[in-house]
């Protein structure tokens, strides 16, 4: 007899519950099993994958610029500010130092909101959220698989890191809007300053921005922005990290917000860092290392506080001398009686290249775009404004503009200090520095008289008489005869007054004696690296060089006759900090010390000698009163002017022209080097011995031992003669002042 027996119904409800109960096991392993193969493996944890930006620093520690597809900069938690620590602890998980990974309370609130309800909510630790930032394997997407990988990532990483190193982990992965990632990125766009340095209020607002970057970006929605930084102040003082009185203190603060978007044409030497990006990404290429991912630190030799006085020094200059241009040139515009001067300038343009190489177009169909009218943005020193003009007309527009090229460099080590490539990088992008090259008229008369003083034949105080003088062809026909700047010849005069005054007749006499073709030698010892044609002319400047490689060469007479390669870069770590590899220039004996010296005395000349090309840097406008020396340069037509400038620490180079050399001043009164170039190094040596930060010493040239140079010279005074009636231009009062 049987006491008791399942009845059929439930048998079936048993098995129903047993298929359900093996299904739930199924599904549950099949889930499992799914998590277990898409999370990320064990190297990876250990070994995350982040893309980190190349940093370029200066030779005074300050970040110049960076490169990279996401602007993220790697901060270790003892640069960043305790403030934003706090913010985010209690803005985001205020349990982070007790739980390991899971907080048992916001675990349950996340499974109540996200499985019963059905609702997607956070309540991830910031742990977790990490583990998101950190590995593509953990995705993005709001479901129950990526909430199990966070939740077996989180455990993880608790055990194989500390806090701090979570902490500082997640503060340089989270996103600030664009290509903004890491807490030093986010500050040094929003607030224009290193995470290290964030007051409370600021740290409040970019932590309340990791809500929603977008929605509460306070460029485009500063209420928005404003209120949610005031909720992460108020749960900083409920969370007890502040006091309710600095709470409210905090509150009242403006924003304060110094937006500086990281853009390649902002910020300090933008000319340097495009042509150090081209340098380095070959230099990486060939490493196998990435440019734009692999964290590099590039430690340069650039200056920041120089290169800003250099930079300041242009803008002073040329904002002033540009109306001056404007007006001299208008009604005289060289296009109106040339316009291949600006078909020239068409072809050379991006527009015109990408129009014709990329898309294919017509000549036809590119000359219609050229001449339609459409909404431009256009530089001016006043400031960058928007208009409508066709391209054409830009053309005309952007062609009348004084553009510059200036270099400062160290001689003793060759170290380029200051690079300023261009006025506006912007709106030109050409390099005047490196990329390009022209005429330099009477600055290369130095290497003449140089190579005539290392050569035995000649010592700055011999005298010559000022008087024409003819270089023949084989025929007996005259070459070539040259003609002083001012007009004037008669009388004999001292090498080194000839220099001061830039005299080319006597110039021509010392090339004529010694050959072109020595002089040619020793400015490729110097470090000149164009090619350059031994001919007569060749002592006045005919040939086209840069400011790099004259600033360079120029070093060689302040370094006792040593020539540095210039250099850029001193050294470049890993993003560990371990040193890839340090640079030296190459060095090489150009000159003797001798020589060397003799040609620092004959370019003090050209300052301190009467009637000088470079006398006025003596004036009350620059006040400069330590020893420098210095050459200007002034070619044909005004279409360049130059100033190379020497002191005992610093050699600068100078350039100032138009890009087409068919644009220039009319007349040498302000056309000439002296004009055009000089006053940028005055200007620039003005602030940089100004600044007590950089401490320049006021000291003297170094002069040899057991040497004594001939000052008896400096006795010899100009003897007027009669005015070349060849010369072109109408001489001046100040005639001594030009070359």
């Amino acid at each position: 007899m049987k006491f008791f027996e399942w009845s059929p119904e439930f048998k079936r409800e048993r098995k129903i519950l047993g298929f359900s109960i093996l299904g739930f096991l199924g599904l549950f392993i099949l889930f499992v099993t799914y998590v277990i193969i898409t999370m990320p493996d064990l190297s990876e944890l250990e070994n995350p994958e982040i893309d980190l930006s190349t940093q370029i620093i200066s030779s005074d520690n300050k970040v110049l610029g960076n490169y990279f597809r996401e602007y993220r900069v790697n901060a270790r938690l003892d640069s960043i500010s305790i403030n934003v620590r706090n913010a985010l602890i209690a803005t985001e998980d205020k349990r982070f130092v007790n739980h390991s990974g899971i907080d048992p309370y916001s675990f349950i609130t996340l499974l109540y909101r996200n499985i019963l309800k059905g609702q997607k909510s956070g309540g991830s630790t910031i742990t977790m959220q990490l583990s998101r930032n950190l590995y593509d394997a953990v995705g993005q997407e709001r479901n129950i698989f990526r909430k199990a990988k966070e939740l077996i990532v989180a455990v993880i990483l608790e055990r194989m890191y500390s806090k701090d190193e979570i902490l500082a982990s997640y503060l340089n992965t989270v996103s600030f809007g664009g290509n903004s990632y890491g807490i030093q990125a986010g500050s040094r766009v929003f607030f224009n300053k290193d995470c290290k340095n964030l007051e409370l209020h600021e740290a409040a607002l970019l932590v309340g921005m990791l809500k929603g970057t977008s929605y509460f970006n306070p460029i485009n929605h500063p209420k928005r922005a404003l209120n949610r930084r005031n909720t992460v102040i108020t749960l900083m003082v409920e969370n007890n990290f502040i006091s309710e009185g600095k709470g409210e203190k905090y509150k009242a603060m403006p924003m304060g917000v110094k937006y500086q978007a990281e853009s390649h044409n902002e910020g300090l030497a933008p000319y340097f860092r495009e042509y150090l990006r081209k340098w380095l990404k070959k230099w990486s290429e060939e490493r196998g290392y990435s440019l734009y991912k692999d964290g590099l630190k590039v430690y340069t030799t650039i200056d920041a506080k120089m290169q800003f006085y250099a930079e300041e020094a242009v803008k002073m200059h040329l904002s002033t001398l540009q109306p001056v241009f404007d007006k001299q040139l208008s009604g005289k515009e060289p296009w109106k009686k040339n316009p291949e001067i600006l078909k020239r300038a068409m072809k050379q343009s991006y527009r015109y290249l990408y129009a014709k190489n990329t898309l294919k177009k017509t000549e036809n169909e590119i000359l219609r775009e050229f001449n339609t009218k459409i909404p431009m943005n256009v530089f001016s020193w006043n400031g960058s404004f928007d208009t409508i003009m066709s391209p054409w007309d830009s053309l005309i527009f952007y062609n009348r503009f004084l553009e510059t090229g200036m270099m400062v460099v160290d001689p003793y080590n060759g170290h380029i200090k200051v690079w300023v490539g261009g006025i506006d990088h912007k709106y030109f992008q050409y390099d005047h520095v490196k990329q390009g090259k022209r005429q330099v008229g009477s600055t290369f008369k130095p290497f003449v008289y140089g190579a005539a003083f290392e050569s035995g034949k000649f010592s700055p105080c011999d005298e010559l008489l000022n008087q024409p003088v003819y270089f023949y062809r084989e025929d007996g026909s005259v070459l070539w005869s040259p003609k002083n700047a001012d007009g004037k010849i008669g009388g004999k005069l001292t090498l080194r007054r000839a220099l001061a005054n830039s005299v080319n007749m006597i110039t021509a006499q010392v090339i004529k004696a010694i050959g072109p073709e020595v002089v040619a030698e020793y400015a490729y010892k110097m470090g000149i690296e164009s090619k350059l044609d031994p001919v007569p002319s060749l002592s006045l400047g005919t040939t086209d060089l840069s400011v790099y490689e004259l600033t360079g060469a120029y070093s060689t007479f302040v370094n006792k006759g040593i020539w540095n390669e210039p250099v850029f870069v001193t050294r470049i770590e890993d993003k560990n900090g371990n040193v890839i590899q340090e640079f030296v220039g190459e060095r090489r004996e150009a000159l003797s010390e001798a020589t060397a010296y003799q040609m620092v005395d004959m370019l003090k000349g050209v300052v301190n000698e009467p009637g000088g090309t470079a006398a006025s840097l003596r004036s009350s406008k620059y006040g400069l009163t330590m020893e420098l020396g210095g050459k200007t340069g002034t070619t044909q037509n005004q279409s360049d002017g130059w100033f190379m400038g020497i002191s005992p620490h610093l050699v600068a180079g100078i350039w100032v022209g138009c890009a087409d050399r068919n644009v220039h001043f009319s007349s040498l009164a302000y056309g000439q080097g002296a004009r055009l170039a000089l006053p940028i190094f005055g200007y620039f040596m003005k602030g940089v011995y100004a600044d007590s930060e950089l401490s320049m010493p006021i000291s003297s040239f170094s002069v040899p031992d057991n040497f004594q140079i001939e000052l008896d010279c400096n006795k010899y005074r100009i003897k007027q003669g009669n005015y070349n009636s060849g010369q072109e231009d109408e001489p001046s009062k100040s005639s001594l002042n030009y070359d």
